[in-house]
């Protein structure tokens, strides 16, 4: 598979993914970069998917490991002791709807508490230290909320089992519809959540403290959140030029495969106008997808924007882009790309 005519794409606000999204993202752009907060809590999982080429894991902040590891064994034990909501699991097929394992109201306050003390715990007031606490707190905050995550991820793969022996037991009923037995209602509001609907904007912020880190700058941005995408909108949209420039349903190509959108969007992040680019080359594919096997696929574009100035406004303002960043390919747009089942 040829991988030099394309741009090096980068999941973002998470840094986990589950094994179904990294093949599908894989499909469309190629391995994606996914970063991680913290080297030795990379779970089995996604170090499988590193070791089969579809994704590379990146962990561009090491320092105050150990610090961290306290930060987050506390946490973890204050959420042992005070279980309530946050219980992973729990009310699984009645109460879910609508919350998120970690991320309830008393354990979102708590790791507020948390931070901030770890952050006061020195009070130095020189530049080089509030970097160093910007990245403490992001790092913290993203090790909780891949924890999080994962616990989603795990719930949403019980749940598809749940619908696969609901669907085999629908099957074995007999005379069902002249029962005026709904077969689509039946697991119609089984919980489903986008994970960067909650804290979205603490989210691409702290995400965006290890981007700047980075010593190889992300080219191209790809999300599977919806809020990600409306919260960058409404946030830096304007100041970022930051545009839909196509909505269009795609096949899940093969394994293996050269990936549909890798070339089309390195054209197109180089075009001299976004606005005026010739968009029919991305869209010819959609003529080969299959109702039940195609994905959609928004492009949006910020307009003579570089990467780099795309993700230091995401960042906090006490970090800048080191000078150490190695330089990327020349491109003159940076493309972000929503991915929704």
């Amino acid at each position: 598979m040829e991988m030099e005519n394309t741009l090096t794409p980068v999941y973002m606000p998470f840094t986990y993914l589950s094994e179904s999204t990294a093949r599908i993202l894989n499909s469309l752009v190629g391995p994606v970069v996914v970063y991680r907060p913290l080297k030795t809590s990379i779970p089995e999982s996604l170090d499988a998917l590193a070791s089969q080429g579809l994704v590379e894991i990146r962990i561009p902040i090491t320092r105050d490991d150990d610090r961290l590891r306290a930060a987050l064994a506390e946490f973890t034990d204050w959420a042992r002791m005070n279980p309530g909501k946050t219980t992973p699991g729990a009310g699984f097929f009645s109460q879910r709807e609508g919350e998120v394992p970690f991320f309830e109201e008393t354990a979102i306050n708590r790791i507020r508490s948390d931070i901030n003390r770890y952050r006061q715990s020195d009070h130095r007031a020189d530049h080089e230290t509030e970097k160093t606490e910007a990245a403490f707190s992001a790092r913290l905050f993203l090790t909780l909320a891949q924890e999080n995550d994962q616990i989603t991820d795990r719930l949403d793969q019980d749940l598809n089992r749940f619908k696969a022996l609901e669907n085999v037991l629908l099957d074995t009923l007999q005379e069902s519809d002249e029962a005026d037995f709904d077969r689509q209602a039946v697991g119609a509001a089984t919980w489903r959540d986008d994970s960067g609907a909650t804290l979205t904007g603490q989210r691409i912020r702290a995400w965006a403290t290890l981007a700047v880190a980075d010593a190889v700058l992300p080219e191209m941005l790809i999300t599977t959140s919806r809020a990600v995408i409306d919260t960058l909108l409404d946030t830096h949209g304007e100041a970022l030029h930051l545009e839909r420039l196509a909505d269009i349903r795609l096949p899940i190509s093969p394994a293996g495969t050269t990936p549909i959108l890798g070339k089309m969007l390195l054209d197109l992040a180089n075009q001299e106008s976004l606005p005026s680019a010739d968009l029919s080359s991305i869209a010819s594919p959609a003529a080969d997808a299959a109702s039940g096997t195609a994905i959609t696929v928004t492009l949006f574009g910020a307009a003579n924007q570089a990467p780099a100035a795309v993700i230091r406004r995401m960042a906090p303002a006490s970090l800048a882009l080191s000078g150490e960043n190695e330089k990327s390919k020349s491109v003159c747009h940076t493309l972000i790309i929503l991915v929704e089942n």
